[in-house]
């Protein structure tokens, strides 16, 4: 959002099916400006450029995902001051986790795609509609994404459909109520479908770039949100009758093959994972965060819900170490082996089947109780793949029928970046009907000496927004702080 230069460092020569070469490739070292939109490789490096901040915004995903929830909490090592402060709720909006520059600059990089890459078509003969429409697709579904996690996080944002390419371009702009802010990710995902992929030459593009089946999940979130609960089913259904993606065997040879969906990555159940390679360059601080700093934690809730069951392969040894509750997903090279991995260059997963699956059983529960019993079993194959012999029953409720998918996504999401926003989502829709269960969620993991103040925090359903950071509103005279943070410092 900040008036900046859009700084391009590399040489147009690249080979697509190159993962390093196409996502560190980013246009020349000037701004990109109408004279730049030649040809069908410079298309690409813009579309590639909007990949690489998506990459960047990895710990803003963390923290939003996950800070403000019950499932991980800070570690005991070297904690960043901003984290910790949002695990508490003690957030101000000079912290320099609520900005929000690298997903505005991921919107940026997809508007210029969206605005100049159809001109492209007459300028370039090897640049035919088809692939055009393919990249506006995936620019199309990198801003619907990117506006999702800004509307979660901060509800009103402002609504930015045209490229900041220069001085002269106005870049105040005010903020837009959420309900037009979903509108437009609505719109933007429902046009990529169309034009979006089914397969891809390899497979990293299949799992690391939009396709057909990375739009239907998300759209599948989105709906949920916005209560829209037989639209997320279809889109549901869609990808799990894709044909193309399935929940791995929970156990193969005696081998824990869930763990494969980390410690490999691009599984068949992987459906959008931002992509790392140690031989192409490309790492994460993914083991410093959860092993070498320590940054985070599994809480107990966390350890307690997975200790459930003896069955449970998703347990101790999988998803978290008992010693000091690291998170060994992570850091294992394979699980109940202590084994450390070499490299950090696990992906980070967005989607994957599971998710869907999930996805399904809770629109399901918010269609009356005639829908529980399907539910249930939606949850139940995911709980039959992690070994647990005892099937969970349809509740007599919705919120205890969506306890349950949310105690089943607690398990296998550990520290995906999806704890607080399944708690936000349940307790905000139908105008906040089950805020108490937002509250006592929180409170949960909540120390004991804060837990007063925080539930009179929680209380303000303004508060379960972060607040726009101090430089923005600097920059951009138009935005008006979140309400909670008006009189804050």
């Amino acid at each position: 959002m900040r008036k900046t230069y859009i700084c391009l460092l590399a040489v147009l020569t690249f080979a697509i099916s190159s993962c390093n070469d196409w996502l560190e490739l980013q246009p020349e070292n000037n701004q990109v400006s109408d004279e730049y939109w030649t040809n069908k490789e410079e298309v690409e490096a813009v579309l590639g450029a909007g990949y690489v901040r998506l990459r960047e915004t990895m710990e803003q995903q963390l923290v939003w995902g996950e800070m403000r929830g019950n499932g991980l909490t800070t570690g005991s090592g070297a904690i960043l001051a901003d984290i910790f402060r949002i695990n508490q709720w003690d957030i101000l909006p000079g912290n320099d986790f609520v900005k929000w520059d690298k997903f505005y600059q991921v919107i940026n990089y997809a508007n210029m795609v969206i605005k100049y890459g159809p001109e492209v078509v007459e300028r370039d003969p090897s640049f035919n509609q088809n692939v055009m429409q393919s990249y506006l697709s995936e620019a199309y579904f990198l801003r619907g994404l990117a506006y999702f996690y800004l509307v979660r996080n901060f509800r009103d944002v402002p609504l930015i459909t045209e490229p900041y390419m220069d001085d002269q371009t106005a870049f105040e702009v005010a903020k837009s109520p959420s309900n037009e802010i979903f509108r437009q990710i609505k719109v933007d995902l429902e046009g990529a479908v169309e034009y979006a992929k089914e397969v891809a030459p390899t497979v990293w593009e299949a799992k690391g770039r939009a396709t057909k089946w990375a739009i239907y999940a998300t759209l599948a979130d989105v709906y949920l949100w916005t209560e829209e609960y037989d639209k997320a089913i279809q889109a549901c259904d869609a990808v799990i009758n894709s044909g193309q993606l399935g929940l791995l065997e929970g156990m193969v040879n005696n081998n824990n093959n869930w763990y494969r969906i980390f410690s490999e990555g691009n599984t068949n159940e992987g459906i959008f994972e931002i992509q790392f390679d140690f031989d192409k360059g490309q790492t994460n601080n993914l083991m410093s965060w959860f092993g070498t700093n320590q940054r985070y934690n599994v809480t107990e809730r966390t350890v307690a819900l997975l200790s459930e069951s003896d069955e449970d392969i998703r347990g101790e040894g999988s998803s978290y170490l008992a010693g000091d509750f690291s998170v060994w997903k992570y850091l294992g090279a394979e699980a109940e082996t202590g084994i450390p991995r070499v490299y950090s260059d696990q992906n980070w997963i967005i989607y994957r089947i599971a998710d869907i699956y999930l996805m399904k059983a809770e629109a399901m529960a918010m269609k009356g109780a005639s829908s529980y019993g399907e539910a249930a079993e939606l949850i139940n194959q995911v709980r039959e793949r992690a070994q647990i012999s005892e099937p969970v029953s349809a509740a007599s409720t919705e919120l205890e029928m969506l306890q349950l998918v949310m105690e089943e996504r607690g398990r296998e999401f550990v520290g995906e970046g999806k704890n607080w926003y399944d708690i936000l989502r349940v307790a905000s829709r139908n105008d906040y009907q089950y805020k108490d269960y937002l509250i006592t969620q929180v409170l949960l993991t909540a120390p004991a000496s804060s837990a007063p103040i925080i539930r009179s925090k929680l209380l303000d359903e303004n508060s379960h927004y972060l607040p726009i950071h101090i430089q923005e509103l600097a920059a951009n005279r138009l935005l008006e702080q979140n309400p909670y943070y008006d009189n804050l410092n």
